[in-house]
């Protein structure tokens, strides 16, 4: 495969990876498996995948300002729960054996998949929660274990990326039903390009990174990560959820198939 080859099909993979992740949280869908058709192993496959995603985390923020506007409040509550949550995982990357979470990625990312797809009936909102989020629902147990769901996908997202904006999106449909699918999906992008900018700047410290494919997929991760709150505005959030749990249940089987090789 020529050099200019090489570089336009990364970009590609790059587009659809960005737009998986900014509409679904699935990059890993995309990006992972095809960096290691390309010859990468696990490990460089995931961190260049990181690394590449990050540009689609920053542009899906920006296209999804329109979502955001009136959750700000709820937006930055979540940014220091996560990051404390990822730094905590990245902490236990070089503390517990990797084994024991690749063993438990493929059920948390099927049970995901699972809940995503059942029928999910959204809640009627108070006024003043669709104007402006402050809370995941009114009582305090709910908002209690909405948090502690936040963190602990957070420190998930520190230890092990794949599959984590999926997880968030589910835990986020749950907790917060009073939110459309694109909202919830808006402060899904914001959390997931805390954690990742997080776990590219430990791994730029940690491992060497492969620039050549960085940097193509960086830039088609960017376009996709614009077009990808565009598709979800414009597409039914059941349908949004359906499509997003079959990925999720296409992932999960993808690396239990993986582990048992």
């Amino acid at each position: 495969m020529s050099e200019l080859v090489s570089i336009i099909l990364l970009i590609i993979i790059g587009i659809l990876a960005g737009i998986t992740s900014a509409a679904a949280g699935l990059a890993s869908l995309v990006s992972y498996p095809s960096l290691l058709a390309m010859g990468l192993s696990p490990v460089m496959a995931n961190v260049t995948s990181c690394f590449s995603t990050v540009a689609s985390g920053y542009s899906s923020v920006v296209a999804s300002a329109k979502e955001l506007r009136n959750n700000r409040r709820q937006m930055w509550l979540m940014i220091p729960v996560v990051l404390t949550g990822a730094i905590i995982g990245a902490l236990l990357l070089f503390a517990l054996p990797s084994k024991w979470f690749q063993e438990l990625v493929p059920i948390c990312i099927g049970i995901a998949g699972v809940i995503l797809i059942m029928p999910h009936h959204p809640r009627q909102a108070h006024a003043e929660l669709v104007q402006n989020s402050r809370m995941f629902g009114r009582s305090r147990l709910h908002r209690f274990l909405a948090w502690v769901g936040i963190f602990i996908v957070g420190i998930y997202s520190g230890y092990f990326n794949a599959g984590a904006g999926v997880m968030m999106l589910t835990l986020l449909t749950v907790v917060n039903r009073q939110q459309s699918f694109a909202v919830n999906n808006a402060l899904k992008n914001v959390a997931m390009t805390a954690t990742n900018t997080m776990a590219a700047i430990i791994f730029a410290i940690e491992a060497v990174i492969y620039w050549q494919y960085v940097l193509p997929l960086f830039v088609g991760n960017i376009l996709g990560g614009i077009l990808g709150p565009i598709i979800v505005r414009r597409l039914p959030g059941r349908l949004m959820q359906i499509i997003v749990g079959s990925g999720a249940l296409i992932l999960a089987v993808s690396l239990v198939i993986r582990n048992m090789m």
